[in-house]
């Protein structure tokens, strides 16, 4: 991955309407407090030093590599995560989010290690996709999951129609993927392909 890869895709999506990006530690102090007063709903937040943010995204980041162990995140996600830690885009039919862990996790995007995070058996929840209109489509919604542990294809992104598993669970789709593939999708060969689908399609990944 070339370093530029993720930063021409996060500027694609800056285009779309209705899309939020935020901003990491890895972007330097000015940039990471210009995006703390611009939205955050907490203004104590402000108060605290650009270090102490710094020490919790490593603390965070050390959270998942622990959970993953014996795998590693990709270059192209670790590089996304430091650099931006998370995206949203909105339409009137659905709605997108990546999972991470910057500033504004969990006012606009969910937390990766938080309750909506799951990972199992090599397979991390990296996003998820959810349709709006409860009377065409029902509650239904995808969630996209990164193979660190190749067992399907090491780091590509798939992509779990969750309105299909009926009686099954993620931990049943993660123990025998092969056996379940009627409820899953190949999405994308990387992280950064995905990102690149995520604004080609605006957030819809073709589901829509």
């Amino acid at each position: 991955m070339k370093p530029d890869q993720i930063e021409n895709v996060i500027e694609q999506i800056r285009l779309l309407p209705n899309a939020q990006v935020d901003c990491g530690t890895e972007q330097g102090q000015e940039r990471f407090f210009a995006q703390l007063s611009n939205h955050l709903s907490t203004p104590a937040m402000l108060e605290l030093p650009f270090d102490w943010y710094v020490t919790e995204a490593d603390k965070c980041l050390t959270q998942i590599e622990n959970l993953i162990r014996p795998y590693s995140l990709p270059t192209d996600y670790l590089s996304f995560l430091k650099l931006y830690g998370g995206i949203t885009i909105s339409n009137e039919d659905s709605s997108f989010a990546s999972l991470g862990f910057g500033p504004m996790a969990e006012e606009w995007y969910p937390y990766l290690v938080g309750k909506v995070g799951y990972y199992e058996n090599g397979f991390l929840k990296i996003g998820a996709l959810r349709f709006r209109n409860p009377i065409e489509y029902g509650f239904m919604y995808v969630s996209f999951f990164l193979d660190l542990g190749d067992r399907i294809q090491r780091y590509r992104v798939i992509g779990v129609s969750m309105w299909k598993l009926g009686e099954l669970n993620l931990q049943d789709v993660f123990r025998e993927p092969q056996s379940c593939s009627f409820c899953w999708s190949m999405i994308a060969d990387s992280f950064t392909e995905w990102l690149q689908i995520a604004a080609t399609t605006k957030g819809r990944f073709g589901y829509l």
